[in-house]
């Protein structure tokens, strides 16, 4: 370590690989004679004060109102959104969220939303009532009611999936007797109910919903996912947001990269640019070849603890979420002009297929065609595309629809945003590269892609 950095390595681990930190981090460090910004204080929750907002009150009770028109015309009872915690961030987290501006970063706190045919909608959790503290600020939803998890390792009132009220201790319904009550309560039961969000639910709960209404599950779509898919002018506004401070944190890394910084070193120096902008979330991860022979260097997915050099590669892989909204972004190149080796080669084949694929979207385009475009550009340039898919759909969650996979007849509409990055394989070999990925916007009549930063392979 030089005296290039003031802090100590032990300052910078404890802002690396922190997924979901609570933690407050103000160093005040120099860097080649530069004072940093303070980090700024990691919110507590991905979501934001109801009163300071980007989507309004009408906009979530405009959501619930669809879902309940869906009730209706498919003849249910309710529709039960279900979300596991947001902790679980590669899963599906945003269902509940998308409806109360609410989610929860307890490690083991299961939520649901049931929006019934007739009367309000309810919002159940399986918690404790310090928090109700913690949703009011953020979260119209006025009907909470507490509910038992099946989970012991959960902060919840009690733990059981099969005790009647009177025999729970304490009396606290499950998830699926509380909806039950519910639909009886507003005159809605007598019809089956459907579960959006049902692939993240454990089996314990679905079962417990099963057995607590009478007229079973009904096979629908999942109808808060397909309202999802198509953002809002807000929404817009808050992924725009989250792009911003993505290519802010690559203007960061232009600043302070040079040739002999520990690969990690880079990593906390983007995390620290993203949480100073705002970032609620934030990860970034590198793969690396020294000299650009990808058959030497890795893909780090935990803090790469390699001297960075003159002329190697370096692919920098972002992970950032805003105010519950999420981006993933790549960028490429090296430190100093020089740019050779396997990586080159593959790179360039990479941002020509991106760039072909890019300039087809449009409203309408069905999603097989783009995987039909990247497949022939890639092997027309000797490389393939591994595992079927060029990206997903991104907002509240990681990857969400639309589903960018081989066999989709989904048509792409106005309003879908997505992350597209064509991930090119060396065909015989374990050798992926992943170079580039864009936000895409579809707009009425193109794409508009929201993260600004160069495309071009970066020259530090």
């Amino acid at each position: 370590m030089t005296a290039r950095v003031s802090a100590t390595i032990e300052d910078y681990a404890v802002c690396v690989n922190m997924l979901y930190s609570q933690v407050v981090i103000q160093p005040c460090m120099a860097l080649n004679g530069r004072k940093m910004r303070p980090m700024a204080l990691a919110a507590a929750m991905p979501m934001w004060d109801k009163t300071q907002h980007e989507v309004s009150n009408a906009e979530f009770s405009n959501r619930i109102e669809r879902v309940r028109e869906f009730c209706i015309e498919n003849d249910l009872s309710g529709v039960v959104a279900y979300s596991q915690p947001a902790v679980h961030q590669w899963s599906q987290t945003g269902h509940v969220g998308y409806l109360t501006n609410w989610a929860n970063l307890d490690r083991a706190t299961d939520t649901m939303v049931l929006v019934p045919r007739n009367g309000e909608a309810t919002f159940l959790i399986a918690g404790v009532d310090y928090m109700l503290d913690q949703i009011e600020p953020v979260s119209w939803m006025e009907d909470i009611r507490m509910v038992a998890s099946p989970d012991p390792r959960a902060i919840s009132a009690a733990y059981t999936t099969d005790a009647s009220r009177a025999d729970a201790a304490p009396a606290v319904n499950t998830f699926g007797q509380e909806a039950y009550e519910i639909l009886k309560a507003t005159g809605s039961a007598g019809r089956p109910v459907a579960i959006s969000g049902m692939e993240a639910m454990s089996m314990a709960i679905y079962r417990d919903i099963e057995t607590s209404i009478p007229e079973g599950i009904a096979d629908t779509i999942d109808i808060v996912g397909e309202l999802r898919s198509v953002k809002s002018s807000g929404e817009i506004g808050l992924l725009k947001k989250v792009a911003s401070i993505s290519d802010r944190a690559y203007e960061t890394m232009l600043d302070v990269l040079e040739e002999g910084m520990l690969g990690y070193e880079l990593m906390a120096e983007l995390d620290r640019s993203a949480r100073a902008e705002g970032g609620d979330m934030v990860y970034h991860t590198i793969h690396w070849a020294p000299n650009g022979e990808l058959e030497k260097g890795h893909l780090s997915i935990k803090p790469l603890d390699q001297p960075l050099r003159a002329g190697d590669f370096i692919n920098v892989n972002a992970y950032i979420v805003y105010k519950g909204y999420w981006i993933q972004s790549d960028r490429s190149g090296t430190i100093g002009a020089k740019f050779e080796g396997s990586a080159r080669a593959i790179c360039d084949a990479n941002m020509s297929v991106q760039d072909e694929v890019l300039s087809a979207i449009r409203p309408g385009l069905v999603i097989s065609d783009m995987l039909n475009i990247s497949n022939r550009a890639a092997e027309k340039l000797g490389y393939e595309i591994q595992g079927g898919r060029i990206g997903h759909g991104q907002g509240l969650d990681y990857s969400e629809e639309p589903f960018l996979m081989e066999g989709s007849d989904r048509v792409l509409r106005p309003g879908n945003v997505f992350v597209l990055h064509t991930c090119l394989g060396v065909p015989g070999t374990n050798i992926l590269v992943n170079p580039i990925a864009d936000l895409c916007h579809v707009t009425e009549d193109g794409v508009e892609v929201l993260n600004s930063f160069s495309r071009d392979y970066f020259h530090a």
